[in-house]
């Protein structure tokens, strides 16, 4: 046969690939070291199936009598036989067992990244640790100590050589590349884009009189923090990405979701929480400023409407509470 065939295999871990040119029309797979393939996997048998290569060209798999089988990817039931179809896997223990053809298109070439990560990374955890200083100046209300900025600068850049350094873990173990200064680069921008979300929530809720932004500011960071996994998951893989964004989408929403119950029910408890902890200069406000009379106005009606509520009679277990102490 002039036709090119080569087979792949993937091993359990997944961190290489096997590509052999095949000569033969009939090769074996399996642990034994009489075997043309040889699989490093416990739950393949010592002389697990054989490809067999027909006078059309094809290619069919037998199983060679194993305990567990040979089976296509993607289907639960197992095979004795499989004729092979372009881009068809098999299953072969915990491997993955492919064959292609020499003129098969691959994907287009893929540039190199020539550009290190590591500048545009170094000077976004500069701008993370200036931003928090900024605003560890702007919340004092006493003589400024020079130990409360070294301290915050530091705990705040171990924070994130810590989370990086998971990432980078990750990224090593799931694709065998740490690529610290990617994974640096996202956690910083991540963090970056929060710091200033923050206060600009905050300064823009004073300065248009809209407490509802600050009160659900926090959604906010649930969405910053999924869009920053999302990247880290991208940089470890680009594979899956909408699987990934599916996940991360779904588990975002889900946290939001039981935040947003959580506050409604200690607000039903402890009432309406305080929205702006710190005022903002007055020039600031964007807002007009309500009239004098309109505020009393407002007053007077709240005092009217718990005064209503005061006089009423309670109502279920606080009904018979009362009846039981007098």
């Amino acid at each position: 046969m002039d036709e090119v065939t080569w087979i792949e295999v993937l091993p359990r871990h997944r961190e290489h690939a096997l590509r052999q040119r095949v000569i033969t029309d009939s090769l074996t797979l399996g642990r034994a070291w009489d075997n043309d393939i040889v699989l490093d996997d416990p739950h393949v048998a010592a002389h697990h199936l054989r490809l067999e290569r027909d006078e059309g060209g094809g290619w069919t798999a037998h199983d060679l009598g194993s305990v567990n089988g040979l089976h296509v990817e993607g289907e639960r039931g197992r095979r004795d036989r499989v004729v092979l179809a372009p881009h068809l896997t098999l299953q072969v223990g915990h491997c993955l067992v492919r064959l292609h053809r020499g003129d098969e298109e691959v994907a287009a070439e893929v540039p190199l990244q020539r550009r290190s990560p590591w500048p545009a990374a170094l000077v976004l955890v500069a701008l993370v640790v200036l931003v928090a200083l900024l605003e560890l100046w702007r919340g004092e209300t006493g003589e400024p100590k020079f130990i409360r900025y070294v301290t915050g600068a530091l705990a705040l850049a171990t924070l994130l050589a810590l989370w990086t350094a998971a990432w980078a873990l990750v990224s090593r173990l799931f694709a065998g590349h740490a690529r610290f200064g990617a994974h640096l680069l996202v956690a910083a921008a991540g963090v970056l884009a929060y710091s200033l979300y923050d206060p600009l929530c905050e300064l823009i809720a004073f300065a248009l009189s809209w407490p509802r932004l600050e009160l659900y500011a926090w959604a906010g960071a649930w969405i910053a923090l999924a869009a920053t996994c999302f990247a880290h998951l991208r940089v470890v893989s680009s594979k899956r990405l909408r699987l990934k964004a599916v996940v991360v989408g779904a588990l975002a929403t889900l946290a939001i979701a039981t935040q947003a119950l959580t506050i409604a029910d200690r607000r039903a408890d402890w009432g309406q929480p305080i929205v702006l902890q710190r005022l903002a200069p007055p020039w600031l406000r964007l807002a007009p400023a309500r009239a004098p009379a309109a505020f009393f106005d407002g007053a007077a009606t709240l005092k009217a409407r718990l005064d209503a509520a005061r006089s009423e009679e309670p109502a279920g277990d606080d009904a018979a509470a009362m009846m039981m102490s007098d």
